[in-house]
């Protein structure tokens, strides 16, 4: 097996156009390429655990979550010509499993591309937010539950440049989203002092807005990892 890893900052995508720069193709329009490397990708999330600094001990551990993507998105450049595959893709995404997402049976054809750019849109879905994640706050003499309910539009977006991409290969783009980094700048006293509903610390567009606000921007603003895991077919 050979493993290329490839690090950048944060997701991935589907369906299929092929294109010249500035040009657009019907996606019904265009086959599946016999050659190059099959498609798929990952959303995440490391460092479940983030360690409040007021007092020893204190956590917030998130413990279950998910993530509803409206439209994912892959471009890849060479020269003039750009590919592009995008998918309105409504599948809810398990934050807590590593399982690979294929990209629909789409190959990107070989060569060295100058940029390939990852991006995941997160929407609500009907009565489903953008993102929820679930957890417990801990320092020792005092816990609760934690619900980050995101209703917010949101945009991952990284960016790779000078990636080969081999025939007879499959290709992964697997983001990690840091949960230890959402908290930036959230203290233990801000989290002692939130409102609680029926004993749960919930952080949503209408409960604890000031704390909610700064999730949100911690999620916009930190430059999550994308991992590009390329592996021969066929193989383990």
């Amino acid at each position: 097996m050979r493993s290329e890893l490839l690090v950048c900052a944060a997701l991935a995508v589907l369906a299929v156009s092929s294109c010249k720069k500035n040009d657009s193709v019907n996606p019904s329009t265009t086959t599946k390429n016999t050659s190059g490397a099959d498609m798929s990708y990952q959303l995440t999330t490391t460092n479940r655990t983030a360690e409040m600094r007021t007092t020893a001990g204190a956590n917030l551990q998130w413990t279950a979550g998910y993530a509803n993507p409206s439209v994912v998105k892959f471009e890849a450049q060479k020269g003039g010509t750009e590919i592009e595959y995008k998918s309105s893709n409504t599948a809810q995404i398990d934050l807590m499993s590593p399982v690979a997402v294929s990209f629909g049976g789409f190959t990107i054809p070989s060569g060295t591309y100058d940029k390939i750019e990852l991006k995941i849109d997160l929407d609500k879905n009907g009565q489903n937010p953008a993102m929820e994640l679930d957890g417990q706050y801990s320092n020792g003499t005092t816990t609760f539950p934690v619900q980050l309910i995101i209703t917010d539009f949101m945009e991952l977006k990284t960016e790779q440049t000078n990636v080969t991409i081999t025939d007879n290969t499959s290709f992964t783009a697997v983001t990690m989203l840091d949960l230890s980094t959402i908290t930036a700048g959230i203290s233990e006293t801000m989290l002692l002092s939130a409102k609680l509903t029926n004993g749960t610390l919930i952080i949503s567009s209408g409960s604890n807005r000031m704390i909610y606000n700064m999730v949100l921007d911690n999620f916009r603003n930190h430059k999550h990892h994308c991992m590009f895991e390329h592996h021969d077919k066929g193989k383990k």
